[in-house]
């Protein structure tokens, strides 16, 4: 249960997401509301490191290309909400999508989201849509190894050993 908690929030990254912006006609939900939309569906914790990993990226991002940072948390931490209860293609995320849409999650959020799916049909055009997908496959390629180290931490990683030439 403590490690659990510790999830919550990402080390040494201040949680700096107090306000709501706007985005595509709807209020973009806080970074606590994706986070407590994500735990409800989401309860394996690899799942919800994750989400994290890939929000680290994004929010890294979209301070570098001048960002909505809190609109990029929350597309991260929502981008494989329903892959436990949708854990097959093309279920996820297609499935999932009405969800968001029913808790009111931004539809460029949600258009996003749907574009990091290859079969989805949706084609990533905007700067976060095309983020996501290439974080996403990024958090996960770091993830993996970071797991061939003796500690299996994202710390022991050495950059030249995952840099391509």
């Amino acid at each position: 249960m403590e490690a659990r908690s510790q999830l919550r929030h990402r080390p040494n990254f201040p949680v700096r997401f107090h306000y709501i912006t706007r985005s595509a006609n709807m209020v973009v939900m806080t970074r606590e509301e994706a986070w407590e939309l994500l735990c409800e569906f989401t309860k394996s914790d690899s799942l919800r490191r994750h989400a994290l990993a890939v929000e680290t990226c994004l929010a890294a991002y979209a301070r570098k290309l001048g960002e909505d940072e809190n609109k990029w948390s929350v597309t991260a931490l929502l981008h494989d909400f329903d892959w436990e209860i949708h854990p097959t293609l093309p279920d996820h995320p297609m499935k999932g999508e009405p969800i968001l849409a029913e808790r009111a999650v931004a539809a460029d959020i949600r258009r996003a989201i749907l574009s990091h799916a290859d079969f989805s049909g949706v084609p990533r055009e905007s700067p976060l849509e095309k983020t996501l997908f290439a974080c996403d496959e990024l958090a996960g390629f770091l993830t993996a190894c970071s797991y061939v180290k003796p500690g299996r931490s994202i710390h022991e990683v050495d950059v030249k050993s995952v840099r391509r030439n």
